[in-house]
């Protein structure tokens, strides 16, 4: 991706050098006969993004819906869901939120994408519902209406409703059969899904040269203030994961030496599920029990991501409706905080995959055709992600900690001990 940015960079530069870089927009560049080839490359590049950017809106909804019923219908048999499981549920909601409200809350403070501002209209950008209206979308009357109509609430309920209908059957026949399917389609929607991100630096090529060509080099200080304030909101979620283990009676200190080792493999891997291992052995030696470890370390790759849904899903939802000139008013401000904790569920923890979370979450603000304004970030998506899988991975160690501590199955002296 880093080497996309660079021949992204160079591409634009060496596009407008050989224009010899002109003050005015691509409209007016159309009528004079000098310029109109950097038009047409303009018109080439941007139908290249387009198409790019339709491939990704086109697996959203299959790649929602299927997860997460792979992840509902797959849930241990052996886990005492009422006791464990809705208490794991509560902290991952709670804990996704807070991120949320913290991203967004520093970016609106920041006023982050207020310099990328472009004009919209009714006919690109879909109205912005409230709360109420939102809650009342949220279980559509048909669901191939929802589908259609990128309805992602309705259809992430709708999901919920199946996934909990066909885990009633699990004793019929046709259930092993159902999760064989469903297993299938997850690695299908998957490896389909990684393709799609394997093939994205080359097209961050033609984004990062059309956005040159259309705003110069000013989108470079939005990019380097994102990481800035990425980071930011990085260190504050962390006090957050602190307070929550002092409000249990835990010592932060303690934590953070023993969880070091995952929390430094998250950063350097980008990969919760590849960090899987090492998060499981650093909660068996902070005391976690042996089935609360494996059970919350692996349903943390999967859903109540703090900083991919969290923080930094707020951050991209006020960046666009900065960039779109949107007010943002408590209703925006809730109806992000719903899409960011419901988007958690069910996308696996592999580097590159918070794309397919932006793309959600800009569906469900009606926001989709908007996409291409994110270039730059994603094109500093490394940097960023190394933020994000550290955060997510922090998020499911602290769950596991605290629901181990209130179920009274903690060892605490095996916690206690100085032993990493």
């Amino acid at each position: 991706m880093s080497i996309a940015l660079v021949f992204g960079l160079v591409w634009g530069y060496f596009l407008l050098y050989l224009a010899d870089f002109p003050n005015e927009g691509i409209e007016k560049l159309s009528v004079l006969d000098s310029l109109r080839w950097l038009c047409e490359i303009h018109i080439w590049m941007n139908f290249l993004n387009s198409l790019y950017i339709s491939v990704l809106k086109l697996l959203v909804i299959p790649l929602i819906f299927i997860s997460l019923i792979y992840v509902l219908i797959n849930l241990d048999k052996k886990i005492q869901i009422k006791s464990l499981f809705s208490r794991v549920f509560f902290w991952f909601l709670f804990s996704t939120a807070i991120s949320a409200l913290i991203g967004i809350c520093l970016a609106i403070f920041a006023n982050l994408g207020g310099s990328n501002q472009v004009l919209s209209s009714a006919k690109n950008l879909k109205e912005i519902k409230g709360l109420n209206e939102v809650i009342l979308n949220f279980i559509p009357s048909n669901i191939i209406s929802a589908m259609n109509a990128n309805n992602i609430l309705g259809v992430i309920i709708f999901a919920f409703i199946l996934s909990f209908g066909i885990r009633s059957l699990k004793e019929n026949r046709g259930f092993r059969i159902f999760s064989l399917l469903i297993d299938f389609l997850h690695q299908v929607i998957m490896k389909i899904s990684l393709y799609v991100i394997r093939i994205m630096p080359y097209f961050v090529i033609t984004m990062i040269a059309n956005a040159l060509i259309l705003n110069g080099y000013k989108v470079l200080i939005d990019s380097i203030y994102f990481i800035f304030l990425l980071y930011i909101a990085f260190i504050l979620v962390f006090f957050v994961h602190t307070a929550l283990l002092v409000l249990h009676g835990l010592n932060p200190f303690i934590y953070y030496k023993k969880a070091f080792p995952a929390l430094l493999m998250a950063f350097s891997s980008r990969s919760s599920a590849g960090t899987l291992p090492v998060t499981i052995s650093a909660l068996k030696n902070l005391g976690v029990s042996s089935t609360n470890a494996s059970f919350t370390a692996s349903l943390g790759t999967t859903m109540g991501m703090n900083g991919c849904a969290g923080y930094y899903a707020g951050m991209i939802a006020v960046f666009m409706f900065h960039a779109l000139n949107i007010p943002i008013g408590i209703n925006e401000i809730l109806t992000t905080i719903v899409l960011c904790v419901i988007v958690s569920f069910g996308i696996v923890g592999i580097p590159g995959i918070t794309i397919m979370i932006i793309s959600v979450i800009l569906s469900g603000l009606g926001m989709q055709s908007h996409f291409a304004l994110l270039v730059f970030v994603l094109a500093i998506d490394p940097i960023l992600d190394m933020a994000r899988t550290c955060s997510n991975v922090s998020g499911a160690m602290v769950v596991s900690l605290i629901t181990d501590k209130e179920m009274k199955n903690l060892d605490i002296t095996t916690y206690q001990k100085n032993e990493i």
